[in-house]
């Protein structure tokens, strides 16, 4: 391996959080040539972390270098700069409590595509919460909570090909920072999540036919990525299949309604109102609504109903007024008792829980109300987190109650918001056409020297675990797409396959699994970004977006002229109103990043 390739340079910079100089790094290395002998001791064999795979002369000289950092600030608390400890921890992968991190052991080739990979055993890695920043009052705390993941960073194909996760359609991170933008105030680092942002699109991806889902695989030269050789953008798209709404299932839904006082705005209680009105309307005979509310305590609002009786739900939900402290653990209690009671085989029965994640009374860590949500889900009742206002917004604690909930979860900021969930797409916000989604892409390393995956930096999953069904994915609902967008670096002239996706899914909770594959070839590569698929630029577009209001490690110094210039060429060609939306939102963060 060359230890001067610039892909680990970088890698070493990351380490050191991103911001060391190649003087301080020069700097540094000469210091630790200077020690003693017994300072220059080989270090201890350690696992490999999961987030970076180095070559031994590198990963040495970066152990002492990182080491040598942390001492140098442990020595000067005052000099007012960030940690190298905590810039790096926030730079790695969060696998949250419970989730499996990346592990490298036990893999083993592709049988179809026959490619040996080489697998170096490494450790798990967590990271603390990331403090919230200072600045605007709707941002900080005591305002919106949010939890940054960092950036996946470039891996070797030589020390690991496999690149795997749970796959999901989340997108409440493009419009809470809409909500941001909406009122002049860039989003912080930490509320992007480039995978939401992704995700909130229509690719127009081929929809399948008589199977659950559809892979789509393709790729371009990187324009976003134009200074490292050989890089190309690669996209693998997963379409579920479209229900009509006279398919579905009859679903049983149990509304769980914060009205503490902290929902007492339009924004907050007023448009949940709304939103949930516009979902009552859509309604069919068959289904059956129940309501439980929580403000200090949580109580059963309304009983469940059948939805004929659409006057009487409606009544009940106007009648909603806030009072009181926020005891999320209890109203979820009791709505999840209302759905158990109410539970009907072949039905889709869900809880909508519709809050600011905001939890003060009760047993407010995460892990309690998190249990409770696996062991309804493991019962068949799913969850959905739909999250409400600005100014102390929980993004956080939503983010994981719909993903453990194997419902979804959306930020609703606008009635349109509300709309395009609750009546333009219903039945793919009820239905799940796969649970326990996971994606494991395997590289072809005679083709690709190596690779990043943007985004879904906490959804990561052990290669070894892709077939292990104790270990959750992700969902995907009736009509939706999920979309994987790598950084690809490949050899000199290179030629074949590039890589292999594999999906596996099932269709129910107490179903059996189902894998597709699809494999990608250079040939499929455009010859140029601009003769690419009008989706794929989107998609790059969207994720350059992204990364560059979240200060992601590989944006540093990119600008959102290129953004602009390249969606006003997309816009007229695409005629989407949210792509007409988006290319207004960057022309938005462009002029408030120049009041920075």
């Amino acid at each position: 391996m060359n230890d001067h390739d610039p892909i680990l340079e970088s890698a070493l910079e990351e380490a050191l959080g991103g911001k060391a100089p190649p003087d301080l790094i020069a700097a540094t290395l000469a210091r630790a040539a200077a020690l003693p002998p017994a300072a220059q001791a080989p270090l201890p064999a350690m696992p490999r972390p999961h987030w970076r795979a180095w070559g031994a002369g590198l990963a040495a000289a970066a152990a002492l270098v990182i080491t040598a950092g942390v001492v140098m600030i442990a020595r000067a608390p005052t000099l007012g700069s960030p940690s190298v400890d905590q810039e790096m921890t926030a730079r790695q992968s969060d696998v949250g409590a419970g989730e499996a991190s990346r592990g490298d052991t036990g893999g083993q080739p592709s049988p179809q595509s026959g490619w040996a990979s080489t697998k170096v055993p490494n450790s798990d890695a967590t990271s603390p919460p990331v403090p919230p920043s200072e600045g605007e009052d709707i941002g900080p705390t005591p305002g919106n909570q949010h939890k940054g993941h960092g950036s996946n960073p470039f891996v070797d194909t030589e020390d690991d090909a496999q690149s795997t996760f749970g796959l999901e359609h989340d997108s409440g991170s493009y419009t809470m920072t809409r909500a941001y933008l909406g009122r002049g105030t860039l989003p912080p680092d930490e509320a992007v999540r480039v995978e939401e942002f992704v995700n909130y699109f229509d690719y127009r991806y081929v929809r399948p036919l008589n199977a659950p889902f559809e892979i789509t695989m393709d790729g371009a030269p990187s324009r976003y990525g134009a200074d490292i050789k050989n890089c190309y953008l690669m996209r693998v798209g997963v379409q579920a299949r479209q229900i009509d709404a006279k398919d579905r299932r009859p679903a049983v839904l149990t509304f769980v309604i914060d009205i503490s006082g902290s929902m007492g705005q339009d924004n907050r209680l007023g448009l949940v109102k709304q939103a949930l009105k516009l979902l009552v309307e859509q309604l069919q005979e068959g289904d059956r609504v129940g309501i439980a509310v929580y403000g200090s305590r949580g109580a059963v609002h309304m009983e469940h109903v059948d939805a004929s009786r659409r006057s009487e739900i409606i009544d009940s939900i106007d009648k909603l007024s806030t009072q009181g402290a926020t005891n999320a653990q209890e109203g979820l209690e009791i709505g999840y008792q209302m759905a158990t009671a109410a539970f009907r085989s072949g039905h889709t029965n869900r809880v909508i829980l519709c809050s600011d994640g905001v939890a003060n009374v009760g047993a407010t860590g995460p892990d309690a109300i998190l249990k409770s949500i696996v062991e309804h889900r493991r019962k068949g009742i799913t969850l959905s987190a739909i999250g409400f206002g600005m100014g102390n917004y929980n993004d956080h604690l939503m983010e994981q109650l719909g993903d453990k909930g194997d419902g979804h979860y959306a930020y609703v900021d606008t009635i349109d918001e509300a709309k395009r969930i609750f009546v333009d797409n219903l039945t793919g916000a009820l239905e799940v056409v796969g649970r326990d989604v996971k994606i494991q892409v395997d590289f072809n390393p005679a083709v690709v020297k190596s690779y990043r995956l943007i985004g879904y930096v906490n959804r990561d999953i052990r290669d070894e675990d892709f077939r292990n069904d104790a270990v959750d994915g992700g969902e995907i609902g009736a009509g939706h797409a999920a979309t994987a967008l790598y950084e690809i670096k490949l050899h000199d002239n290179a030629a074949g396959p590039v890589a292999y996706a594999k999906l596996r899914y099932r269709t129910d909770e107490e179903g059996e699994f189902a894998e597709i594959q699809r494999e990608m070839f250079t040939r499929d590569l455009a010859l140029q970004w601009d003769q690419a698929a009008l989706g794929l630029r989107l998609a790059g577009s969207v994720a350059e977006f992204a990364e560059i209001l979240g200060k992601g490690f590989y944006a540093k110094g990119a600008e959102l002229a290129p953004v602009i210039e390249e969606l006003n060429a997309i816009t007229a060609e695409y005629r989407d109103t949210k792509v007409e939306e988006l290319l207004a939102l960057v022309k938005k963060a462009e002029e408030l990043k120049k009041k920075e």
